[in-house]
């Protein structure tokens, strides 16, 4: 039997205005060592006040950071806040003066064999638009020169772009003009 591995938590539920922090257990697809979407889909199991598993659901939750075991600190917030629509929480990627991105995870597919999938929301700021992006689409690089297509520079970086970390050197250009 594989050893359960927790991750520090804090979050806020909706219905409250306190900080609760305790540990989430990590539901890590292919290794537990590293954060997967899993670990909150739909609902995460943590650590009460008394060291016993207790259930809190995503849709309960307005806002979560989960510290992983690199010690990274993964920030989500309820959607409703940026999309007006409920759709559980949002991964923050990025959130800068100009410009924002936010990842939706969830699960697809039959019950038993479910893999996670995200979807991508970028806003501008200027003018005050949320595109719905899917990362790895064909369409994507032509919707992004659209909307960067002013800077020459940032239309070259989005030729090149493979990663996410790719997006997140794009918008920390566009944040810096």
């Amino acid at each position: 039997m594989l050893d359960e591995v927790y991750f520090p938590v804090k979050y806020v539920l909706k219905n409250s205005k306190d900080t609760i922090k305790t540990k989430v257990l990590n539901t890590g697809l292919y290794s537990d060592e590293e954060f997967s979407a899993a670990t909150y889909i739909r609902q995460m199991t943590i650590l009460d006040a008394s060291g016993k598993k207790a259930k809190v659901l995503e849709n309960d939750i307005s806002y979560m950071e989960i510290t992983d075991s690199k010690n990274h600190k993964i920030r989500f917030i309820d959607s409703k806040s940026v999309l007006s629509k409920d759709i559980g929480l949002l991964q923050i990627m990025f959130k800068g003066k100009k410009s924002e991105w936010y990842r939706n995870n969830f699960y697809t597919g039959p019950i038993y064999t479910y893999k996670t999938d995200h979807k991508d929301y970028l806003l501008l700021h200027k003018d005050k638009s949320i595109t719905e992006i899917y990362f790895k689409a064909p369409g994507v690089r032509p919707l992004l020169k659209e909307k960067f297509g002013s800077y020459p520079d940032l239309v070259t970086l989005i030729d090149l772009m493979a990663e996410d970390t790719d997006l997140l050197k794009i918008l920390k250009k566009y944040e810096s003009k």
